[in-house]
């Protein structure tokens, strides 16, 4: 479905100009076609943060505003899908119009049959029962770092990273935008080792072992003496971070960890912190087993 508002001064359209057998052709349909305002699609372009090198995917895509727009104001590209062939037949005219037509492309699709993989930022405006139902598909198929904008639904217990009220203009009622970043897949079994000085007791091996809910991640790490539980712990896209407290050399010293996650191997660093002078480490650590 479309989130319309924004008034092309090359090819002007509001929602109300699509012609009403094409706007009622899609009640029947799972997500029927429903238009927003300008400031919500303000406010969706604000999260998302498109750039020329950005692949933009509108599932439900209605007249092709959000592509469309994301092409002609931030040089992005890419396409949207709807089952409604004749706002699919609007969207590309709109964009051959603009000569926008070779980076905003519309086609009628499924959404949930379609391949989602190149897309950067992937924007919704659809009913809560379809959110849910797409929540895996979206973060099993996305890049890590991808961006998500949901139009007034968000995503059950995949937590969004942030969400905005914005003026509906319709008698002071407000709307929701909300947004996530694609968490990296860290799910699994790690192995790493740390060459601290002597007087920390030299070389120590881990294993850390975490379990992850989308963004959110626990677990425990094993080191040569005592399991550690992990604390203060998430991932933002690609990064990871995480701590454990311990001792190491006869003190209780606390390991804080920030990596970035490239399939099964972190790179990054650990610092020591406690009754020393804090203290920064190179740290690698490669996954053994995935668990998702």
């Amino acid at each position: 479905m479309a989130l319309a508002g924004f008034v092309l001064a090359a090819v002007p359209l509001r929602a109300q100009e699509v012609p009403p057998e094409i706007r009622h052709g899609s009640d029947p349909l799972d997500v029927p076609y429903m238009a927003s305002n300008n400031a919500v699609l303000d406010a969706m372009f604000d999260f998302a943060r498109p750039l020329a090198g950005d692949y933009v995917m509108d599932l439900g895509s209605g007249d092709g505003r959000i592509v469309i727009e994301a092409a002609r104001r931030f040089g992005a590209s890419g396409h949207g899908i709807d089952l409604n062939a004749g706002l699919v037949r609007i969207a590309n005219e709109r964009a051959g119009q603009l000569g926008l037509a070779d980076r905003a492309r519309f086609y009628v699709r499924d959404l949930f049959k379609e391949d989602l993989s190149r897309a950067t930022i992937v924007t919704l405006y659809l009913f809560p029962e379809i959110m849910l139902q797409l929540r895996p598909t979206l973060f099993r198929a996305l890049r890590p770092g991808a961006r998500i904008v949901s139009h007034a639904y968000h995503m059950g217990d995949w937590r969004f990273d942030a969400a905005r009220a914005v003026d509906a203009g319709t008698g002071g009622k407000q709307e929701f935008v909300y947004y996530w970043k694609v968490p990296a897949r860290v799910a699994g079994l790690w192995d790493w080792t740390l060459d601290f000085p002597v007087g920390l007791d030299g070389p120590r091996h881990y294993r850390g072992q975490i379990v992850q809910h989308w963004q959110d991640i626990e677990g425990r790490v094993d080191d040569d003496l005592l399991p550690m539980r992990l604390h203060d712990a998430g991932l933002d896209g690609t990064t990871i971070r995480f701590s454990v407290t311990g001792e190491l050399g006869r003190r209780s010293l606390r390991q804080d960890y920030v990596g970035t996650v490239a399939g099964n191997r972190v790179e990054g660093h650990v610092t020591l912190r406690g009754p020393i002078q804090p203290t920064r480490f190179p740290w690698s650590a490669q996954r053994r087993r995935a668990d998702n």
